[in-house]
């Protein structure tokens, strides 16, 4: 029988790009608890809870039936967040990380990651289709695999390059991750790698390491929630053509 799992969301209260995002709640009820209630309706996992940096996005999680931890702001990145709140759950054996604006995350994704990390795989993230426009997208992180699909590497530019049409479409990285215990908790104790500094990407970390990272196939990315006008396409999927936006 698989160890325990625990779905930890990451969640700052600051935003450079749309402040406060997480906080928005026109479509009835703050992003953070979308985000929270998809992760709530995972069936494999035992416990969500929320590592958040400030006592309203608690209170937002307590709300929706997850659990919260409070970390220190000063933390340097989601992955660091995620294991401070790890060490309030020391039977938790599996961890899945979604970050907080993930709100149209699907939760049979979790529970495929739960499925890869349950069956022996150090860590474990998802890729989908890369729209033709996004390929020069610096944003839209790609992904390239060995043939047991275990990532090769990762990078904002355009890879692989496509010198023969038709021989290998390029993924999107979806940025939910999954880890044995063992592996978050040297994940964390690492200082960054010479790769992950010069792509800013923190993935790169564990390859930089020589650690497998599974690379799941996933048909479509889930929509991000980074601008002003992301929460609004968010909104108009979420309600109705009439309702107006509270």
């Amino acid at each position: 029988m698989a160890g325990r799992t625990l779905v930890v969301v990451p969640a700052r209260r600051a935003s450079s790009r749309l402040p406060e995002k997480l906080l928005l709640a026109e479509s009835g009820q703050p992003l953070l608890a979308h985000t929270l209630q998809a992760c709530l309706a995972a069936q494999i996992p035992q416990q969500v809870v929320a590592a958040v940096d400030d006592p309203e996005l608690a209170r937002i999680a307590e709300a929706v039936g997850a659990q919260s931890v409070i970390s220190d702001p000063n933390l340097a990145s989601g992955t660091d967040r995620m294991w401070a709140a790890a060490q309030d759950f020391p039977d938790a054996e599996f961890l899945v990380n979604v970050q907080g604006d993930e709100a149209e995350i699907d939760p049979a994704a979790i529970d495929a990651v739960c499925r890869a990390l349950h069956a022996g795989n150090p860590a474990v993230t998802l890729a989908a289709p890369l729209a033709t426009e996004a390929i020069h997208d610096s944003s839209a992180v790609k992904v390239v695999v060995n043939l047991q699909g275990q990532a090769l590497y990762f990078s904002r530019a355009a890879i692989p390059y496509c010198r023969q049409s038709g021989a290998c479409s390029p993924r999107l990285h979806l940025g939910v991750y999954g880890y044995q215990r063992n592996v978050l908790q040297q994940f964390a104790t690492w200082s960054p790698t010479p790769l992950e500094r010069t792509e800013g990407l923190e993935q790169l970390r564990l390859l930089e390491h020589g650690i497998s990272l599974q690379v799941l196939d996933w048909p479509q990315a889930f929509p991000g929630i980074d601008t002003r006008k992301d929460y609004d396409a968010f909104l108009e999927r979420r309600l109705p053509p009439d309702a107006p936006h509270s």
